[in-house]
């Protein structure tokens, strides 16, 4: 990209970071003006409560990850310590997830869904992610944050609707900012796979500023990161794990169904044919008896987004007259992605005037009297990969203003954010311009005006058939709040205190497509496009009441309580929504907390469920619904789906129990039960699920796709063939859905002097997920999804650091345990006849281990050198025999396996 091309924050931020490599030179060493920890005790607010305490534990767990945690964990950015975290479970969005979010990431807390997972800056909502995963979902993208300017990320994990309102089902992610620095810090940061690909290169400057207008910390972050592609990885680059898989049949051929112009049904590529159109993308295999010639759709298939980057934060803070402080963030960043896709392929259906040759049309009913035609034809012709170019601006901003009002703390806040994204998809085939220009023909070959498919495009042809698909979408939120905190009045067992809080926010959103994509007129191309806004008012108060003092013969006992109101005004079925929250903290002794916090929490539909508009796309799916339906042949389809302004919230119980004890000085640990459920979940079931669910099929009940108003599928079978096809997919959001999710959670410290040979520190995490259900309506079965889905029941992490002096080690392992499930397998009886059976099987356990030293050379200079993925370890793989093992790209994707595979990295440090 050239920089009359980059936008004005990447220009300034470019600019600055240029200018920051200059700084040291002129600069002098900063003194430690630290002070020693012999202050009274500050009240600091914690994740999941709006009322300051003196110390991190609450009535909620909160895992608190610190800006040492993330550099010695050997991950480069937010989102990558996010997705590695022992909360995190089930499917997330990996920044490939598809090319409508691509480039984004997310955290699922406790497997509820990325978007019932609350995501905070500096405790402040952020605006949602523009564009929807899955065509329907609204999330926060977790990476657009700079690590850089990360102080910690705390995670408090259960439900929080109380204190925050909607989304907080499975969690909150609270990204808190450095508020003060001392000094500056130029770092430059590599990362080289072994394998080659995804190369990633970071340059960050962060510096405090200290003045009369108080302390300011700036960082400027530059980010660059390549694309991997799967044939840059042997195990997506081949035909799979036992080598029988196949390249795409749709490569180039025509079905002539009356045999009009040619004296075969099947017109396929010859061996010349498929070399020139497709050159290494084809694959000629003699002894396939129909498809010969197939394409390596693999080779270009994008499996990690190629991502650039720039990224601005100033967070202020200053003192005002008595005793008051504004505060102030400002946060922009400027994106650049490329998703790399397979080459576009069509497949129209094509009718033609019998009495009138040459006249031709998308309508079966245009035509008294017709010939039917069908086009399979990838487009190589075009000359460039099919890859998606994603430019994406965030803007995150706040103001806040404290003081003392009497006895009381008063807190007023303002926050705004916008994120806007646009996308340009490549090679595109205009509908209308293709009747103009094709011909099935054959005699048409030598005829500049007209293009058989079978041969090559001429520029001409090219000039009039391309065309792109477009998205402009963006995002927006801007909130109002106060907050009155203090202690109320004084019981035997000391202060009761309280926070008193009301909200006012509007959020909007839209996201359009071009008006080829959104009429149909792309082949093989749709979208979901939308636009819409909401207004809320909330209000909310907590108590945190001390029913027994620490002088207590039995130990200290304190009561936690709040509730809030939320009104959302919108078209929805929503209304108000009230949710409470009760909890408990019992200290038999100050070594030892008992905490129990049980409530309600709740979510209000995503915009895009409410507001998306009739979207109409083409899909393909390996699933054989016709068990008749050859094996190897595409089924290609037409999927339909529409927003639903009759949602109502998703409500939902939450209640954790767990204990805290200090064993020694040394030794601390923690473990607790969970449990989160949701009942009228907002859920679009995917096509998938519903072409697996023969619950679905309306073949029969509809005469053509229109007339489908709910979820189901519609069969086919066209004349001739002798076996039925998918038709349409309709897929639908309603409020029926029910999840829950149940386990363990544990955590211990440890902590050891060696004397002359440093410090050492163990802090082994872990999660157990006993039970993870999921129902899509009443009359339908519940899927156990750590039994029948392969969600892994134990996510787990130890993190080994060793420091001597100016030198560290540190060693961590990330694991991701057994995925069980039940599928659909095609087994053989003993005469060698076909039939199908659920059969059980597992994934193995996916293992990582990063190791790092680093080495503070002098004042100025600091020195990491590390390997990412030691073992160099890849996905698990499905057993033999599973219908996925041999089904690109042979693992499960979006599901926490990484497939870049051992990567060395080093990262420099100049502090002045």
């Amino acid at each position: 990209m050239s920089m009359n091309n980059k936008t004005l924050i990447a220009q300034i931020i470019g600019t600055a970071l240029l200018g920051s490599c200059w700084l040291p030179a002129m600069a002098q060493v900063a003194p430690n003006t630290a002070t020693a920890d012999d202050k009274i005790p500050e009240r600091i607010e914690v994740t999941g409560s709006r009322i300051k305490r003196t110390d991190m534990e609450g009535v909620a767990p909160v895992t608190v990850i610190s800006a040492i945690d993330i550099e010695m964990s050997g991950f480069s950015n937010v989102e990558e310590i996010l997705q590695a975290s022992i909360g995190n479970a089930g499917r997330t969005v990996e920044g490939n997830e598809s090319s409508w979010t691509q480039g984004a990431s997310t955290i699922n807390l406790r497997g509820m869904g990325e978007n019932r997972t609350l995501v905070l800056v500096n405790g402040k909502r952020i605006p949602q992610y523009p564009t929807a995963t899955g065509g329907s979902t609204n999330f926060v993208d977790t990476s657009t944050f700079p690590s850089s300017a990360v102080e910690r990320i705390e995670i408090l994990t259960g439900g929080a609707s109380a204190i925050y309102g909607s989304d907080a089902i499975g969690g909150v992610v609270n990204i808190i900012l450095k508020k003060q620095y001392e000094g500056s810090v130029l770092e430059a940061r590599h990362e080289n796979p072994q394998h080659g690909g995804r190369d990633k290169s970071k340059l960050s400057f962060t510096s405090g500023i200290s003045s009369t207008l108080g302390e300011t910390v700036l960082v400027l972050e530059y980010t660059d990161e390549e694309m991997l592609r799967a044939g840059q990885r042997d195990i997506t680059a081949g035909f799979g794990p036992d080598g029988v898989g196949t390249f795409s049949s749709t490569s180039g051929y025509i079905r002539d169904r009356n045999k009009a112009y040619h004296k075969d049904e099947y017109v396929m590529a010859t061996e010349q044919q498929c070399a020139d159109l497709f050159g290494e993308f084809g694959s000629w295999n003699p002894a396939e008896s129909r498809y010969k010639c197939r394409y390596n759709s693999f080779a270009e298939e994008g499996m990690q987004t190629a991502k650039e980057e720039y990224n601005l934060v100033l967070n202020h803070q200053a003192e005002l007259a008595n005793d008051w402080t504004l505060s102030g963030l400002l946060q922009a960043s400027d994106k650049t992605t490329n998703r790399g896709n397979a080459q576009k392929s069509i497949s129209p259906t094509i009718y033609m005037d019998r009495n009138n040759p040459g006249k031709y049309s998308y309508n079966i009913n245009d035509f008294a009297s017709r010939r039917e035609f069908r086009v399979y034809r990838r487009l190589d012709d075009y000359g460039q990969t099919r890859d998606y170019t994603g430019e994406q601006q965030s803007l995150t901003s706040s103001i806040g203003l404290q003081g003392a009002v009497g006895d009381y703390q008063l807190e007023f806040g303002w926050a705004y954010g916008k994120s806007t994204f646009t996308r340009q998809g490549r090679n595109q085939m205009l509908a209308d311009k293709l009747l103009e220009v094709i011909s099935l023909n054959p005699a048409d070959s030598a005829n500049p005006d007209k293009w058989y498919p079978m041969d090559k495009m001429t520029q001409a042809q090219q000039d009039k058939l391309y065309a792109e698909t477009l998205t402009d979408a963006g995002s927006g939120l801007n909130q109002l709040s106060a907050v009155l905190t203090g202690d109320l009045f004084d019981m035997p067992a000391g202060t009761v205190q309280f926070a008193n809080s009301v909200e006012w926010a509007r959020e909007w959103y839209f996201d359009l497509k071009d008006i080829n994509t959104t009429s149909g007129n792309l082949l093989g191309q749709g979208g979901t496009q939308g636009r819409g806004e909401r207004k809320r008012y909330a209000a909310a108060t907590e108590f945190a009441v001390p029913l027994l003092g620490a002088d207590s013969s039995i130990g200290a006992l304190e009561m936690s309580a709040a509730v809030r109101y939320d009104y959302y005004d919108d078209r929805s079925d929503v209304g108000g929504a009230a949710t409470p929250q009760l909890g408990f903290k019992y200290q038999p002794t100050d070594d030892v907390l008992v905490r129990l916090n049980v409530g309600r929490s709740f979510r209000a539909p995503d915009l895009h469920r409410m507001y998306a508009g009739v979207s109409r796309s083409f899909s393909e799916t390996t699933i054989k619904v016709d068990p008749a339906h050859p094996v190897g042949v595409d089924d290609s389809f037409e999927s339909i789906s529409a927003g639903n302004i009759a949602l109502t919230e998703e409500k939902g119980k939450f209640a954790n129990m767990g204990v805290v004890t200090q064993f020694t000085d040394d030794l601390s640990g923690s473990i607790d039960v969970w449990r989160v459920s949701l009942e009228g979940a907002v859920y679009s079931q995917s096509s998938t699920r519903i072409l697996e669910n023969p619950i679905y099929n309306m073949t029969g009940k509809a005469n053509n796709c229109n007339e489908l108003s709910g979820i189901g599928y519609l069969l086919q079978q066209p004349d001739g063939q002798t076996y039925k096809d998918v038709f349409c997919v309709r897929s639908g959001t309603i409020n029926s859905a029910y999840e829950s999710s149940q386990g363990i959670d544990a955590e211990l410290t440890y902590k050891m002097d060696l004397g002359d040979y440093g410090s050492l520190k163990l802090t082994p995490k872990l999660s157990y997920t006993a039970k993870k259900e999921y129902q899509a309506f009443a009359e339908s079965p519940r899927v156990e999804e750590t039994k029948d889905d392969y969600l892994p029941t134990w996510k787990s992490e130890v993190a080994l650091r060793w420091n001597l002096q100016d030198l560290s080690v540190n060693l961590s392992w990330y694991y991701l345990g057994t995925g069980e499930g039940e599928h659909d397998w095609t087994l053989k009886d003993a005469a060698g006849k076909e039939y199908q059976q659920k059969v059980w099987s597992k994934l193995s356990p996916f293992e990582r281990v990063n190791l790092n030293s680093s080495y503070r050379i002098d004042q100025h200079n600091k020195l990491t050198v590390g390997i990412n993925n030691l073992t160099d370890s890849m996905p698990p793989l499905f057993d033999k025999g599973h219908p996925s093992r041999n089904e690109h790209p042979y693992f499960l994707e979006n599901s926490g396996y990484n497939i870049v595979g051992r990567t060395f990295y080093a990262s420099y440090q100049y502090s002045f």
